[in-house]
């Protein structure tokens, strides 16, 4: 073989080496952007903790997709008995999550009983949570710090009578969380 062959050959080696190479990085390249798309598209449904005082202290628990497409809660579960915190014997907060839909920025939310729950020194409330999109099922697990929550005091201005103290302190309310 001459030298010119051999120098085709190694040519012909490289050139195929790196196409090769750069058929795996485009390969790459399209895993990443399309795991990048799902991220930024998918259902992400989370479960938070919330309060408000228009008059007395109230507690939250929001169930919400804070993502761009619609998904189907499969599975819903609590580490406590939320029944137990109920404003009333026959409902349980949330109990009824499985097949619920929820569309971006949608959310369910329901009040418990936070006097119940100091009492009982509730601290954390966990939920596991597994929703459906179109293509995939995902599965979470969420602490709510309720003890966080109950701990944080929030003063409110008043004014005479009882009826302008509640629309106050509603607004003042509002104003707190757009901050």
């Amino acid at each position: 073989m001459e030298i010119s062959d051999c120098i085709n050959v190694i040519l012909c080696i490289l050139s195929f080496i790196l196409a090769a190479i750069s058929v795996i990085t485009v390969v790459l390249t399209l895993k990443q952007n399309s795991k990048m798309i799902e991220n930024s598209t998918r259902p992400y449904i989370v479960v938070y903790g919330r309060v408000t005082n228009f008059q007395n202290p109230t507690y939250y628990i929001v169930v919400k997709n804070m993502g761009q497409t619609g998904a189907e809660i499969t599975k819903f579960d609590c580490d406590i008995d939320l029944k137990k915190y109920s404003y009333s014997e026959d409902i349980r907060p949330l109990g009824h999550m499985e097949g619920t839909f929820l569309a971006p920025n949608q959310s369910i939310i329901t009040n418990v009983d936070s006097i119940k729950m100091s009492k009982d020194s509730v601290e954390n409330i966990t939920f596991n949570i597994e929703y459906l999109s179109k293509t995939k099922l995902y599965k979470e697990q969420y602490k709510v710090h309720y003890r966080a929550d109950r701990d944080n005091i929030q003063g409110r201005a008043s004014t005479k009578g009882n009826e302008l103290k509640i629309i106050s302190y509603t607004l003042q309310d509002l104003v707190e969380k757009l901050l």
